[in-house]
């Protein structure tokens, strides 16, 4: 245990008046205290020094024997390796103080964004004049620039806390790919950017990749290809099978390419190649949450150096399960305009004065809803009894009760259990979102909120309660 070859080397060694090294002498002199003070000791922890430097942990149950006057002449006892136990306490105890942090800075950053970008979309939508619009958009352009490099620091920590979780499935490449080209045409259409691609209608390639993930990574390289192109130029989507059942991506552009030089910083985060003297916006972390989100699903990554310009490409393995590619679209949920004048009453519970503004202001446009908030959870418990509102918006982080304490308390008392609650929170975590969804919650919306999603879930669940009340609409 010590590193030594036999007692009497241990014997000659030992220094410290007759006891191993210890790391921390003040743990030496409690360990003197207890056994003189109590006649023993037990799990007692500490840290010693092994013959070679090295450091393990301890855990020791011992007793002071004694002559017949009394005096201390050695002590027996129990000495544990605790060693690798203590590493482990230790990563347990990193890895809650990470997912704490992440839980509490998507709660922080979010929040004030929530009002940035809110009032913000409630502007454009006011009819402001040409130069309104013009700085409105500016306030869209950098909240939401803002928010994305939020969202893509979280899911960089989250994928290397352990804390995202995927969900592998078969995928259509060709449905991956159109669905992504779709979203970004319209950046490509302003340049004059031309996106093609290979033709494998028939051959439908299937993947094994977390389907939202896959459409994440393909939007942030086809983005990059367009971003970083040059005017009137293409981006070229080659689809391939590769060797030992792998299907390949790449995507390539006809830019200035990748210097020699800077070939090896790719991928590391916030690094962006040179180009952030340019006019470009980018965060530089792009590429280095590409790689972890492919790399987490079983995939690769990587960058080839054609004659001109770039391509980077990406690989999964194939799979010839094609179930998934017949499932029924997902049907589209009610605007708040369906209630069709039917009055209703919603309780916001929200200690955030501007979030709670938000909110009156968005839904003053639909005055058949009747706004009642409460900036205290335990207000809110009170006024849903009294009230007993068609819907309730929830906050999480609340001065006095836990959105978690208010909803289970919504769900165990009768004359509020079957409100439907949505809850509206800054934190995005997966597991905290997990959690208030089995816990109750209808529907679970993400700070900063986008108005049109906004506006569906809650017109959908008031037209839920109209029609459970026998109101058509």
């Amino acid at each position: 245990m010590y590193g030594y070859g036999s007692p009497e080397e241990l014997t000659e060694s030992v220094s410290d008046i007759g006891h191993i090294v210890y790391v921390n002498p003040d743990r030496r002199n409690e360990f003197r205290r207890l056994i003189e003070a109590q006649g023993f000791v037990e799990r007692f922890e500490y840290e010693v020094y092994r013959k070679d430097g090295s450091r393990i942990w301890l855990s020791e149950n011992a007793r002071a024997v004694r002559d017949a006057n009394g005096v201390v002449i050695y002590y027996e006892g129990a000495v544990q390796d605790i060693t690798d136990r203590k590493r482990i306490d230790e990563v347990e105890r990193a890895s809650k103080a990470k997912s704490e942090f992440l839980s509490r800075m998507s709660h922080e950053l979010r929040t004030p964004l929530n009002a940035i970008l809110g009032f913000g979309q409630l502007l454009e939508r006011q009819k402001p004049t040409e130069v309104q619009r013009v700085r409105i958009g500016y306030i869209l352009r950098a909240g939401n620039h803002l928010l994305e490099l939020i969202n893509e620091v979280l899911d960089i920590a989250r994928i290397e806390s352990g804390r995202m979780h995927f969900s592998l499935e078969p995928v259509c490449v060709t449905d991956a790919v159109g669905e992504a080209i779709g979203l970004v045409r319209p950046l490509a259409m302003e340049r004059g950017i031309r996106i093609e691609t290979t033709d494998l209608i028939e051959s439908r390639p299937i993947v094994l990749a977390d389907r939202q993930r896959l459409k994440q990574v393909l939007l942030n390289l086809l983005a990059n290809a367009v971003k970083y192109n040059r005017n009137a130029g293409r981006v070229i989507v080659d689809l391939a099978p590769q060797p030992d059942v792998r299907f390949r991506i790449s995507i390539i552009d006809e830019g200035p390419g990748i210097p020699p030089e800077k070939r090896s910083l790719l991928f590391s985060p916030f690094e962006r190649l040179g180009a952030e003297a340019g006019l470009r916006e980018g965060t530089g972390l792009g590429l280095a949450l590409s790689k972890r989100l492919v790399e987490a699903m079983g995939g690769t990554i990587g960058e080839s150096a054609p004659a001109s310009g770039s391509c980077f490409w990406i690989e999964f393995p194939q799979t010839k399960d094609v179930s998934s590619q017949h499932r029924t679209a997902p049907k589209l949920t009610a605007p708040l305009a369906g209630l069709n004048g039917q009055s209703k009453t919603l309780l916001y519970i929200e200690d955030n004065v501007s979030n709670l503004t938000l909110i009156e202001h968005l839904l003053s446009e639909y005055p058949p809803i009747k706004l009642i908030s409460a900036m205290q959870g335990s207000l809110g418990l009170e006024l849903a009894s009294r009230h007993q509102p068609d819907l309730i918006l929830l906050d999480v982080h609340l001065p006095d009760l836990s959105g978690a304490e208010v909803l289970s308390r919504l769900k165990t008392q009768p004359r509020t259990s079957d409100i439907p609650v949505v809850v509206l929170s800054a934190d995005a975590t997966k597991s905290q979102i997990d959690r208030l969804m089995a816990a109750g919650a209808k529907d679970y919306l993400t700070k900063p909120i986008e108005i049109d999603r906004f506006s569906k879930v809650v017109g959908a669940h008031l037209c839920e309660t109209a029609t459970a009340n026998g109101i058509h609409s």
